[in-house]
């Protein structure tokens, strides 16, 4: 059973799957015009509050504010209970905040003033000096090794200035926001004095770091000190500046999130189809995890990455209301603003010669391990209430719980199950962290208004340029090709982009836009 991490780098879309036990788990996409503002920092200034929400709206240089509640504000005082949020902020005000979650529907994104820097082992807490260990890290002496390490790494670093390797420059593995390089600022600071007085910090221990060495956890501490220092000194500049709302910090890219995020997932093989992205990957690795370079592998094949592996038809399958389980039965995916419902079905399994109770135990069994593939595939997010098979024995009941329990254990996204009723409901809640899949590769059809769905432009738009890559990789170099498509996709194809995909598969492409064709049938044809 093979684990692995496929990044495929096209023109207009990043998608990154990972694979584990030969099945896609997980799937992300990045396209300029769904930019993620995910774990970004800024300065942005409050523009309303709202006492009886004990919430804010924050202007962070977006189209929609960004909502802040008053949970999400640094405390005050050790001890002291905390003040209404309209005592402890004013409309106006410049305040550091995080991005937590991305818009969903017609909400703005989610904000926090309690940022934390992610790392490869860790995430570093300024405002928070706390020293937490992952949950998943079961292991007793295991999780004390991890807490008396860090204790007494960052008890040591509240003294010492700094430290920057010259690679560590070149890799900080942040983005450009119109500055300075990050890089460049904190080796800057890095500059000050020995008797610096620090505010000390904290972190949260990721399941990454389990077995990880004192040197490893040092080093990624190291890298989130120097970037945290680095990002309060743009603070103190924008803020002197009257740069208020201004973008601070940006993680890096996407080929660089996926690694930061999955290289802990025991990897046997990191594909790359993109020489640019492959390069990429190359350098983060040899930065944070040298002992995989040797898994990083160019995927070269003229055919697509993705249908090599069978990852298309397993992200059909995660759009689809229906899913079936191998026993018969099937999953039926109900999705609202509230909550998403899912129906365990008996559908297609054989009843004949067996105990009813047995047959809807097996089926439940499936589908708790189906669910969680599909909850962390799907992206889904909120309440989620499942309607298992009614099963008279509680026992049966207790095992169909466990078995969901277990299955999540392995999403990364924290999740909460509680019993399952006499109904044989069971709900739960999963962490809400960005859009769903769906909402990423489908927009509302203007026509029934928003009850049913059409596929977007750039979902279109990818889909027509990696069957033309495919089209040309079968045919003779030199052939001239002819696209066929809807008007509004013909008019994604300007010039820049038909002369970045011609240069891509060498081959002369012209497309042809047909009034009446629906947005996602298109034709490729090759011209004598």
């Amino acid at each position: 059973m093979a684990n692995e991490l496929l990044i495929d780098v096209g023109l207009t879309e990043t998608r990154v799957a990972l694979v584990e036990e030969d099945r896609l788990v997980h799937l992300d996409l990045e396209r300029p015009d769904r930019d993620s503002a995910l774990g970004a920092i800024f300065l942005g200034r409050v523009r309303l509050i709202e006492p009886g929400l004990q919430a804010a709206y924050i202007d962070i240089g977006l189209a929609r504010d960004g909502f802040l509640n008053a949970t999400d504000l640094a405390p005050d005082h050790d001890g002291e209970p905390a003040r209404p949020i309209e005592q402890r902020l004013a409309e106006g005000d410049a305040l550091l905040v995080q991005v937590i979650r991305d818009p969903v529907g017609e909400k703005g994104v989610k904000l926090t003033a309690r940022p934390s820097l992610p790392g490869r082992f860790l995430s570093l807490t300024p405002f928070d000096d706390r020293v937490r260990v992952s949950r998943r890290i079961i292991e007793d002496a295991e999780r004390m090794r991890l807490a008396a390490v860090m204790q007494s790494l960052l008890a040591l670093g509240d003294k010492t200035p700094v430290q920057i390797s010259t690679r560590m420059q070149r890799r900080m593995g942040e983005r450009r926001v119109g500055q300075a390089p990050l890089s460049m600022l904190a080796s800057g600071l890095a500059e000050r004095r020995q008797d610096d007085k620090r505010k000390p910090m904290g972190c949260l221990v990721d399941s990454a770091a389990e077995k990880a060495e004192q040197e490893a956890l040092a080093a990624d501490l190291q890298r989130l000190r120097a970037r945290w220092i680095a990002i309060e000194e743009r603070r103190s500049k924008a803020q002197a500046q009257g740069q208020a709302p201004a973008e601070l910090w940006r993680e890096m890219g996407p080929v660089g999130r996926a690694l930061r995020n999955h290289v802990g997932a025991k990897l046997d093989t990191i594909r790359v189809n993109d020489a640019r992205g492959f390069a990429e990957a190359r350098a983060w690795l040899f930065e944070h995890a040298p002992e995989l370079v040797g898994k990083l592998e160019r995927y070269d094949d003229p055919g697509a990455l993705f249908e090599l592996f069978e990852i298309e038809s397993d992200i059909d399958s995660a759009l689809s209301r229906r899913v079936a389980l191998p026993s018969g039965g099937a999953l039926l995916f109900g999705e609202t603003d509230a909550l998403t419902a899912i129906d365990v079905d008996m559908a297609k399994a054989a009843r004949r010669g067996t105990d009813f109770d047995e047959l809807a135990l097996r089926i439940n069994l499936e589908a708790a391990e189906e669910i969680a593939r599909q909850l962390r595939l799907r992206g889904i997010g909120g309440i989620v209430v499942i309607d298992f098979l009614h099963m008279a024995s509680s026992a049966f009941r207790a095992q169909a719980v466990n078995a969901l329990r277990r299955a999540l254990a392995r999403d990364p996204a924290p999740v909460k199950v509680l019993g399952m009723s006499a109904l044989g409901l069971v709900e739960m809640t999963r962490k809400r962290i960005g859009e769903p899949l769906s909402a990423r590769l489908f927009e509302a059809c203007p026509t029934c208004d928003g009850d049913g769905r059409i596929p977007s432009l750039p979902a279109v738009q990818a889909e027509l340029i990696r069957r033309a890559v495919q089209e040309a990789a079968a045919s003779p170099r030199g052939s001239r090709f002819e696209i066929r498509c809807a008007p509004d996709v013909a008019a994604l194809f300007d010039s820049a982009l038909l002369g970045q995909l011609q240069h891509r598969i060498g081959a002369q492409i012209a497309v042809r836009p047909e009034t009446g064709r629906r947005r996602e049938v298109f034709d490729i044809d090759r011209v004598a």
